[in-house]
């Protein structure tokens, strides 16, 4: 859990931010940014047919294992989900990228955990769960966070992102079809920020101070 007083007044906006309004330059930077990770950390495996726990999920076993992974895994930073809750197709969006496909997200994961780790360390880090509920008659979950960390460098920054996100369940077995953090204002949102990516990013770049402000 992060110590120092939280600065709010760069986590508040009127509006969640979408995959459809972030910028292309701060996608291409994400994306690249992504991509070099995991060239840092190696090519993918070959990877072995899962072996599925469950054969079925019903909605009640898909909100509890969401739970947990929110409260006691902190998945937002650790990035510890529990794999059988999703589709090996499921799609994984947020407002700088979108692919699809289980293993390439635990990849993805596996790749930044080690920088997470020493940039972030548990100690300094916390995931806070707001709202976690069944929607459209148990079709979807949606869920509403915050997550909040000061990061290992010498400037000191702090990241405090709020956000939300919707658990699609139209995969085989009723598992999790689609993970959305971004989506088109028709819909409450798949993934969406409560900031812009570019203030998130920004975030990164500039100090922060324990008397109640950034540099």
């Amino acid at each position: 859990m992060a110590t120092r007083p939280v600065d709010r007044s760069h986590a508040v906006c009127c509006e969640l931010n979408e995959i459809s309004e972030t910028s292309r330059a701060t996608r291409g930077l994400v994306s690249s940014l992504t991509a070099l990770v995991n060239t840092i950390s190696g090519g993918e495996p070959p990877s072995a047919p899962r072996r599925r726990e469950q054969e079925s999920l019903d909605a009640g076993d898909v909100l509890a294992g969401l739970r947990t992974d929110f409260e006691e895994n902190e998945y937002l930073w650790s990035g510890r989900i529990t794999a059988e809750l999703y589709d090996e197709d499921c799609t994984f969006t947020d407002p700088t990228l979108s692919f699809a496909g289980l293993s390439t997200f635990e990849r993805n994961l596996a790749n930044l955990d080690p920088w997470i780790e020493r940039f972030v360390p548990p100690t300094a880090r916390s995931v806070e769960l707001k709202s976690l509920r069944l929607v459209d008659d148990g079709a979807a979950v949606e869920a509403e966070w915050r997550m909040l960390g000061d990061l290992a460098l010498p400037w000191r920054p702090r990241l405090d992102l709020g956000g939300r996100t919707r658990y699609t369940l139209g995969g085989e077995g009723g598992r999790i079809s689609s993970y959305d953090e971004a989506r088109a204002r028709e819909r409450w949102h798949r993934e969406a920020w409560a900031i812009t990516p570019s203030e998130a990013l920004w975030m990164l770049v500039r100090p922060y101070r324990g008397d109640g402000g950034e540099g």
